[in-house]
């Protein structure tokens, strides 16, 4: 990636990247988040950070698994925002694996996937709707940082689909996303006949 990126990128450590960056993507194997927060510290103090992760558990046998009950009453942008309380957190990008993360992969899609986002700073989520439309998404505001909740468990969602759907959880995950479609010009309205 760095030959690809040429002058445009540089290897740099953790803490070097949180202070780089005016916006962070903050990207990281969930049971590695205390560790990755460590490394950063107060370096992403006052900047908007947008949570791409999933509670994704894993066991012993590198097996993965949805952590439904902390999904319950929590999420991951939650426990971020605790645990950077000085930092703008948004929740964003978490619906669509990474593969998918390139405008050319819908090249052939008559529908665009959304970039579902949450914050409670108006202001990051400004910053995260327009990385989004720069990264050739339609952002889509969803409220409160609260409802990274309902976007974590739509992951799970996404999960059920690509295994019962497309039988196989890696194969269909890249293959999926979840998009608001307008109806234009608008529903169509029939008069009630009693």
């Amino acid at each position: 990636m760095l030959a690809e990126l040429g002058d445009r990128a540089r290897l740099g450590t953790i803490r070097e990247a949180a202070e780089f960056g005016e916006a962070v993507l903050f990207s990281v194997y969930w049971p590695r988040v205390d560790a990755i927060v460590g490394e950063v510290g107060d370096a992403l103090d006052g900047k908007t950070v947008i949570d791409t992760m999933n509670p994704l558990g894993v066991t012993a046998e590198f097996q993965h698994f949805h952590e439904l009950d902390f999904m319950r009453d929590n999420s991951t942008s939650e426990v971020l925002q605790q645990r950077l309380p000085k930092a703008r957190i948004v929740k964003a990008f978490n619906l669509l694996g990474s593969p998918l993360l390139e405008a050319a992969a819908w090249s052939k899609s008559p529908v665009q996937p959304n970039v579902f986002y949450v914050s409670d700073d108006a202001s990051a989520g400004q910053v995260a709707r327009g990385l989004i439309v720069d990264a050739g998404f339609k952002p889509i505001n969803a409220g409160p940082l609260k409802g990274a909740r309902q976007l974590e468990q739509a992951g799970v969602l996404l999960h059920h689909i690509a295994e019962h759907e497309y039988a196989g959880d890696a194969e269909g995950l890249v293959r999926l996303a979840l998009s608001v479609i307008e109806a234009s010009p608008g529903p169509i309205v029939r008069e009630r006949v009693t």
